[in-house]
C-alpha cells in the first residue's frame, strides 16, 4: 500500500475527492462541461448507459477519450447482466437472464457467458461490469429484480454468482456484485420508495448473506442496496447510509477489504428525501467509498464541493477520504487502469465482438423452461397459420417507463413460420370482440405476455384467462417473469424464457417447432404450482 500512499501525497484535496465518484452523462458525444469536470477533478468513475450508446464505432471512441481524460484514468463501468439488463442490447452478447443462466442447471454455462460478455465489453473499452446481481429472489412479486436474479435459493444464487464473477474477472475486467445485503425480498421498486423488509435478523441473514459471504472476499468491488431492514439497524435506514450493514456486516463480518459504491444516490428513494448534504453525511459515516450520481452534473458538482468543504473545515478527517482513495488506488491498479490509459482499436471491436453467437445460442437454448403441455401442442407444425398476442411494453415499473408498442415474437416468427399474424394489446383492458375474431381466423395462437412488475403481470393475466375460456389450446409464453402462470393456472401449454433477446427468441421458437428440446429447468418456486427444479415431462400428463 506505500506506493498508493506516494501518489496519494501528490494529489490535491479535490482530486481525491473526485476519486470518489462515479457518474453518469447523457448523449453519444461527451458533454464538454462533464469533459471538463472529468479533468479538472480528477473523476474516478464513469457508468455508461444505454444512452450513451449508438454503434460500436461510436462508443469504442467514446470510451478511448473518457480513458484518456485524466491523470489518473477514470475506471468505466456498465450494467452488463446479461438478457434484459445489456447496455449494449444487440450489438454485443447478451446471452439470458441471470434467472436463466440458472435455468441451465450448469454453472460452467453461466461462467463461460459471463466470459463471453466481458470479452466483448473488453473490445469495446469498458473496465467493470456491475453484476452479478446476487440478490436471493425470494418474493416473486418483487418488481425491480425478479428475472434478474439467478433463483430464490441461497444456494443456487451462490455458485452462479461466484461462476459469473469468476468469468468477468478471468478477462482481466472487474466485477461488481450487487445489490448489498440482499434486495430480492422487497415488493416495493426502491428507484421510488425505500422497501422495508419486516423480518428477523435470524430470516434475513439466511435469506441473503451466504452470496455476499463467498463472494466478498474475491471481489475488488461491491455495490449498495437502498433497502431497509429495521430488525437489524434499528435506525431505518437504507443500507447505502447504514453503519450496521457497511461497516459491521459486511467490512468486520464478511472480511470485504475492496471498495464499496454505493447505488445510484439520485434515485428518487434518496433524491427525494436526503439533501445533497445529507446524503454526503451518511454516506461517508456508514463507508461508503464511491458515491454513483447516474445522470445530474450539477448534483455531482454540488456532492463534490460540499465533501471537499466537509474536510476543508475539519468535519470529515482528510484521513477518511484517504482511506477510500487508497482502496480505490488498489482496486485500479488490479485492473492496470492505475496509470494505463486504457485504448482500443475500433476497427478491432467492430470485426470481434459478438463473435460467438453459437456459444450464445447454444447456452440460450438450454435455458428455456418447457412447465406443461397437457395437449401435446410441441413441436408446432411450421405451416400452420399463426396467430401471435402481445402487449404493449413496460421493462419496469409503469411509473418510470411509458409502454412501448412492438413485439418480442414477430421478428422471429417471421423465420419459422410462412403465416403470421401479430396482436398487440394495450396495457389496459382490451375490446375482446378484436380478440375473439382473431382467435377464429388462427390455426394455432401463441400469447407471449412479458411483465416485471404485478401490475402489468396481472393486467395481461386479465385477459389470458379470458383468451383460455375461449380458447383451451393456445400456447403461452412469458418473455418476461416465469411467475405469471399463478394468476392462469388452468393453461395447458406454458413455456418460460426468462426475457426477450434476439437469442433467448430463437431458442423459444427452436423448442416450440421441435428443433431442440426444452432443457431447462425451474430455478425458482412457483408456489402450490411447481417445484424449484421442475420441467415437464410426457408422464406429467
Amino acid at each position: 500500500m506505500e506506493k498508493y500512499e506516494k501518489i496519494i501525497k501528490q494529489m490535491t484535496l479535490e482530486e481525491k475527492v473526485g476519486q470518489m465518484l462515479m457518474i453518469g452523462f447523457f448523449g453519444t458525444t461527451l458533454p464538454e462541461d462533464v469533459k471538463t469536470f472529468i479533468e479538472q477533478y480528477n473523476i474516478g468513475f464513469i457508468d455508461i448507459f444505454a444512452r450513451n450508446v449508438e454503434s460500436l464505432e461510436q462508443t469504442t471512441e467514446l470510451m478511448n477519450q473518457i480513458h484518456a481524460l485524466a491523470k489518473i484514468p477514470p475506471m468505466i463501468f456498465t450494467d452488463q447482466e446479461g438478457g434484459i439488463v445489456c447496455q449494449f442490447a444487440e450489438l454485443t452478447s447478451t446471452f439470458t437472464n441471470h434467472m436463466g443462466l440458472a435455468a441451465t442447471d450448469n454453472v460452467a454455462f453461466t461462467q463461460i457467458a459471463a466470459e463471453i460478455l466481458a470479452e466483448d465489453m473488453d473490445l469495446i473499452g469498458i473496465d467493470g461490469f456491475i453484476a452479478p446481481t446476487v440478490d436471493v429472489n425470494y418474493e416473486p412479486d418483487n418488481p425491480i429484480i425478479g428475472l434478474r436474479a439467478f433463483s430464490d435459493d441461497v444456494e443456487t444464487v451462490t455458485k452462479h454468482g461466484l461462476a459469473f464473477l469468476n468469468g468477468v474477472e478471468q478477462t482481466g475486467l472487474a466485477a461488481m456484485p450487487k445489490h448489498f445485503p440482499g434486495h430480492g425480498g422487497s415488493r416495493l421498486d426502491s428507484h421510488l420508495v425505500l422497501p422495508s423488509l419486516e423480518c428477523s435478523e435470524e430470516y434475513f441473514s439466511a435469506m441473503n448473506l451466504l452470496p455476499f459471504m463467498k463472494l466478498a472476499p474475491l471481489s475488488n468491488f461491491i455495490m449498495t442496496a437502498h433497502i431497509a431492514v429495521p430488525q437489524i439497524d434499528p435506525s431505518g435506514l437504507p443500507a447505502t447510509f447504514s453503519k450496521v450493514f457497511l461497516k459491521d456486516i459486511l467490512r468486520k463480518k464478511l472480511g470485504f477489504k475492496g471498495v464499496l459504491i454505493s447505488d445510484c444516490l439520485e434515485m428518487d428513494v434518496i433524491k427525494n428525501n436526503y439533501s445533497p448534504e445529507e446524503l454526503v453525511n451518511y454516506t461517508i459515516e456508514a463507508g461508503v467509498d464511491v458515491l454513483l450520481m447516474s445522470h445530474t452534473l450539477e448534483l455531482q458538482k454540488e456532492v463534490l464541493s460540499i465533501l471537499v468543504e466537509k474536510v476543508k473545515s475539519g468535519e470529515i478527517p482528510e484521513k477518511r477520504i484517504d482511506q477510500s482513495v487508497k482502496r480505490i488506488l488498489h482496486a485500479k491498479d488490479q485492473y492496470k487502469v492505475l496509470k494505463e490509459h486504457k485504448m482500443r482499436s475500433v476497427e478491432v471491436a467492430v470485426k470481434k465482438v459478438r463473435q460467438k453467437r453459437d456459444i450464445e445460442d447454444f447456452v440460450c437454448a438450454h435455458s428455456i423452461v418447457l412447465l406443461r403441455d397437457r395437449f401435446h401442442k410441441i413441436p408446432v407444425d411450421t405451416s400452420v397459420n399463426l396467430g401471435i398476442i402481445e402487449w404493449d411494453k413496460t421493462r419496469s415499473t409503469i411509473q418510470l417507463h411509458e409502454p412501448s408498442h412492438k413485439s418480442y415474437l414477430e421478428a422471429t416468427a417471421k423465420k419459422y413460420f410462412s403465416n403470421i399474424d401479430v396482436l398487440i394489446l394495450p396495457l389496459k383492458k382490451p375490446e375482446f370482440s378484436v380478440i375473439k375474431s382473431f382467435l377464429r381466423e388462427h390455426d394455432e395462437i401463441l400469447v407471449g405476455p412479458f411483465s416485471r412488475t404485478p401490475e402489468v403481470e396481472k393486467l395481461q393475466a386479465d385477459v389470458i384467462r379470458e383468451i383460455l375460456r375461449l380458447r383451451r389450446d393456445v400456447i403461452v409464453v412469458a418473455t418476461g417473469n416465469p411467475y405469471d402462470i399463478r394468476y392462469f393456472p388452468d393453461v395447458n401449454t406454458y413455456i418460460a424464457t426468462f426475457g426477450f433477446r434476439d437469442c433467448q427468441i430463437k431458442a423459444f421458437f427452436e423448442v416450440l417447432t421441435g428443433r431442440f428440446k426444452a432443457a431447462g429447468r425451474l430455478p425458482v418456486e412457483i408456489k402450490n404450482m411447481f417445484p424449484r427444479g421442475y420441467r415437464w415431462r410426457d408422464e406429467n400428463v
